[in-house]
Parts: C-alpha cells; structure tokens; sequence
C-alpha cells in the first residue's frame, strides 16, 4: 500500500518561516570588497612614518632631557653605572646605556666620518667628536627613544627604522649648519652617546662621539 505524505498547516507554517528567515539573512548580508577586506585586517607596519613618529617626539623631548656633555663626562669618569642611574639613561642592552647630551663646541677639522671639536669644560686629552657622513647612526637614537625590535614587524623594517631616522637627520644637520663647519666656528649641538658599561669609570683619554640630533651654527 502506498503512503500519501500530507503537508500539515504545521509544516507548511514551518516551511513558509524558514523561507522568510532565509531571504531575511541574505537581504542583511553586507558582502565586502577585497579592499575593504584588507583594511580590517592587521594594519601594515610602515618604517618611514615609524621614523618620522619617532624623529618628531626625539625633537620634542631630547633637547629638554639633555644633559651638558662636560656634566656626563665628569660622571661617566666616576661611575658609569651611578650616573646612567642619575640621569636615567636608555639601556637598549646589558652593556650599553644611551645618554641625551647637548653642548657648544667649536670645529677644530673636519673629517670624513665626523666633526672633530672642543668643548669648553672639557680637558683637551678627552678627543670629540660629532658624527657625520657614514657614521651617522639613526639606530643609536632608536634606541634611546625606546623603540625595540619587538615594536617592528621583523627584522627588515626594524632596521630600516633605523635608516630612516638617519636620513631625516643627516638633513636636518645640513639645515642647521649649512654645511658651515669650518674650522673655528661655533656650534649648537644636542644628540646622543652611547657608553658601554665595563663596570669601570671610563678612562679621561677614551674618545667620545655624539650621534646627533640637532646642530646649528651658533648666532
């Protein structure tokens, strides 16, 4: 005997609901572009504005955290441990701590690498210098702002951070001086040391380079 199978109110009631419930989902789906896809993901690291962050709030905070270079000396010949505590240095490792340092000098020569100078306070068996050219070092000032490799998205980008920095600068000391850096002329620096940390004072005779930030011809 064959089965007849009838469509109850109740099964139709169930259908007609499920049809609605369904033509209801799809009117409230929203479907994405692949752009708009991409833009709610993780958003992209980029090196060059990361340099730009970093070198805007580097020239709002280091000059103001700066000490005199003749005062960090003094200390560094004392007790490097005692004064990286003073003066609450940056410790980007276990050996080396970062010091904010700005000064007046006058240019004695000028070298490929770097601008060599006297500061009053200084004893001359102590040889300055700032860097130029090559030797500019925008990871140094990376460092002591803080910026840590974790703070990138690998290694690549981490250093390119560090190029860049250099690059903005290496133009903002050529602003500053206007390539005036002949000998005798007087400059306002402000910039960074870096000083490993032996666990003895550092020695009167151990050459000292800033990596700078700012430098201008003194008017």
């Amino acid at each position: 005997m064959t089965r007849h199978h009838r469509l109850t109110p109740f099964r139709i009631g169930g259908a007609v609901a499920l049809a609605a419930l369904l033509v209801a989902m799809t009117l409230s789906t929203r479907f994405v572009t692949p752009d708009e896809l991409a833009s709610i993901g993780p958003e992209k690291f980029d090196p060059a504005q990361t340099a730009e962050d970093l070198f805007t709030e580097a020239n709002e905070t280091i000059p103001d955290a700066a000490t005199p270079l003749p005062e960090l000396l003094t200390g560094l010949q004392k007790d490097v441990a005692k004064t990286a505590d003073d003066l609450k240095a940056s410790r980007p490792n276990d050996t080396t701590y970062l010091f904010p340092v700005r000064g007046t000098a006058t240019v004695v020569a000028t070298q490929q690498q770097a601008v060599d100078i006297t500061v009053d306070g200084i004893p001359g068996t102590t040889p300055l210098s700032l860097a130029s050219g090559p030797s500019l070092n925008g990871a140094v000032l990376r460092d002591a702002l803080g910026f840590s490799f974790g703070d990138a998205s690998n290694q690549t980008t981490y250093q390119q951070v560090g190029d860049q920095l250099k690059a903005l600068v290496s133009d903002q000391v050529e602003q500053g001086t206007g390539g005036k850096l002949a000998p005798g002329t007087t400059l306002d620096f402000t910039g960074i040391v870096s000083v490993t940390d032996t666990g003895m004072p550092q020695p009167a005779a151990k050459p000292v380079q800033v990596q700078p930030l700012t430098v201008e011809v003194a008017r």
